[in-house]
């Protein structure tokens, strides 16, 4: 049974679920912008919000710099470094394309640094013509 399990299941196996996802978190970072249904945008939505989040921590404004210093043997540049290529794989990890990676990291991150969450907006956008679905534009805030 499957009493109170949070997440929607959108009518998926796992394996294609997670395929989904990932695919609309790509394009939605992407394109900072996205028309899908309400029930994929809310799903999408918290899969977003932690990417950015790693980002965000993932972010270090004078990269090249600390590399060197971490070169140069001091320690905690070094674990600095550490810490960014690790959250780098982690969103690779997750994420279809590597150029939305870099732009997670390198505009994205840099955008949010001073807000506390809530990176993305859902606003409704009626229904679909064939089947009558309800839409939303999932959209970064």
């Amino acid at each position: 049974m499957r009493h109170r399990v949070p997440g929607n299941q959108l009518g998926k196996p796992a394996d294609q679920r997670k395929a989904l996802l990932r695919a609309l978190a790509t394009e939605l970072l992407r394109h900072d912008e996205i028309i899908t249904t309400v029930a994929k945008a809310k799903a999408v939505r918290p899969q977003v919000e932690k990417i950015i989040t790693c980002g965000k921590k993932g972010y270090l404004a004078d990269y090249p710099a600390t590399v060197k210093k971490s070169k140069g043997g001091d320690v905690e540049a070094r674990k600095q470094v550490a810490r960014v290529v690790h959250l780098r794989r982690q969103v690779n990890a997750f994420l279809y394309d590597r150029d939305v990676v870099n732009k997670v990291f390198n505009e994205i991150a840099p955008r949010y640094k001073d807000r506390k969450g809530g990176y993305t907006r859902i606003l409704k956008a009626g229904f679909r013509r064939g089947d009558a679905t309800p839409m939303a534009i999932i959209q970064l805030v």
